[in-house]
């Protein structure tokens, strides 16, 4: 399991540079920064700690110089989440953020009121502007999550906070490239519905 970043800016197109999985930081947090409890040891978890992140860039407790940012987008998680785990209500303020769902499912609430549960090949998005308060959890008894997620800096500041969510049924991407996101002002193509300020 390695990723794959694009990497622009050459005359013949864009190209893609993959990066090991043994190349990304490995974050293993204690579960009580996210407000869980105690690690189990149960036949269902697939991961001895309830989270196994894997950095691609500097986030949280890892610094790296070389590896700071792509462009906009400053974040970029592979996060795997065990059953009835999660991250608990925290903040976040001018970000724009997307979130694909690899496997398992996601319940996401947040302080506009939206609360759903989003399965595999589903994509969420969430500009955080002028702030915004939400959770993400694993709520399946057995089966765990995992997801990649994304943080862009955002093109102005203090923008009015915004949700959505594709289900992953609706999007016809089998063998083929398809535009998930695109710009709030347009000229960035259809974005699946997913529009940024970026």
């Amino acid at each position: 399991m390695g990723s794959a970043i694009a990497r622009a800016g050459m005359t013949t197109g864009a190209s893609f540079q993959k990066v090991p999985k043994e190349q990304l930081f490995v974050s293993e947090p204690d579960p009580r920064m996210f407000g869980n409890p105690s690690n189990q040891r149960l036949p269902t978890w697939t991961n001895t700690n309830w989270l196994k992140s894997r950095f691609h860039f500097s986030f949280a407790e890892y610094n790296n110089s070389k590896r700071s940012c792509y462009g906009s987008m400053r974040v970029m998680n592979d996060d795997l989440v065990q059953p009835q785990r999660g991250f608990g209500v925290h903040s976040h303020r001018d970000a724009e953020i997307v979130t694909y769902v690899v496997e398992g499912e996601l319940t996401h609430k947040d302080s506009m009121g939206t609360a759903e549960t989003l399965g595999a090949g589903s994509v969420q998005f969430m500009s955080a502007g002028s702030g915004v308060s939400h959770s993400e959890h694993n709520l399946h008894p057995e089966r765990p999550l995992r997801f990649i997620q994304m943080w862009f800096d955002p093109r102005r500041r203090g923008v009015t906070p915004n949700y959505g969510s594709l289900d992953g049924q609706s999007i016809d991407c089998t063998n083929k490239w398809f535009p998930l996101v695109s710009d709030v002002e347009g000229g960035g193509g259809s974005g699946g519905g997913i529009k940024l300020h970026q």
